[in-house]
């Protein structure tokens, strides 16, 4: 019985030293029950997640045709790729990918945050014996900046600066 409380506590330390964290419950403003999504690929992978995310977190949300209580514009996501190094034969070694999204939250005619960036980067090496496996970890990777980029906009979104609330005050220490 001992050994397995230690075995408990040893996993969730293991689980607490790598990083790994649950999301923390957003809090949204309650206009923001019911949301449209403006963005320029309406069924993009950004589009979806956002979507996604948002009705999760019990937000509906809605054509822009449809009454609505804010609006989610989403500017152009860019996905960009640069080489950063070469090997001896002059063949790209090594790639920056850099993932960048610009939205603004509106409620009515009046924009209540934003606009603001999300700029995302990740390298990956080149295996030149290998680039069809090469052309999958650069999609994988897009997916995997678009997912990040998705999370912290909702973070954002329901921080107190985007919902008008006042911060709360600081720990003292």
């Amino acid at each position: 019985r001992l050994g397995r409380w230690a075995l408990i506590g040893a996993a969730s330390l293991v689980t607490v030293a790598c990083g790994f964290a649950l999301m923390p419950p957003l809090h949204f403003p309650p206009w923001m029950k019911t949301t449209s999504l403006v963005t320029p690929n309406p069924n993009g992978r950004l589009a979806r997640l956002l979507r996604d995310s948002l009705t999760r977190e019990g937000i509906r949300v809605v054509r822009p045709s449809l009454p609505h209580g804010a609006s989610l514009v989403i500017f152009g996501p860019e996905v960009l790729s640069r080489v950063l190094a070469v090997n001896g034969q002059g063949e790209p070694a090594e790639y920056l990918v850099s993932y960048h999204v610009h939205f603004r939250l509106e409620r009515g005619t009046k924009t209540v945050f934003g606009p603001s960036a999300i700029r995302l980067r990740q390298t990956y090496f080149y295996l030149p014996l290998s680039p069809l496996a090469m052309n999958s970890e650069s999609y994988n990777l897009t997916r995997t900046l678009e997912r990040k980029a998705a999370r912290l906009i909702l973070y954002r979104l329901a921080s107190p600066r985007a919902s008008g609330r006042p911060a709360r005050p600081a720990a003292k220490s």
